[in-house]
């Protein structure tokens, strides 16, 4: 962030909620599937909390940041 002590500028503003929209989702994302193993689609149970389970864990992986 490039602007002066107690001031922020556009640029600053738009990091700020790009970071925010990303917080937001990786949290709802983590909700989701924490409680995904609750879900009851009867029969269809058994195929679809795996594979929603594994798209909620690589969209959470994601939107982290994995730079080391």
């Amino acid at each position: 962030m490039g602007s002066e002590k107690f001031k922020l500028d556009t640029a600053d503003l738009i990091s700020l909620g790009k970071n925010a929209t990303l917080v937001a989702v990786a949290a709802g994302l983590t909700y989701l599937a924490q409680n995904i193993g609750h879900l009851d689609l009867g029969s269809a149970t058994a195929f679809v909390v795996p594979v929603a389970s594994l798209v909620l864990d690589s969209l959470i992986k994601w939107t982290k940041d994995n730079t080391k």
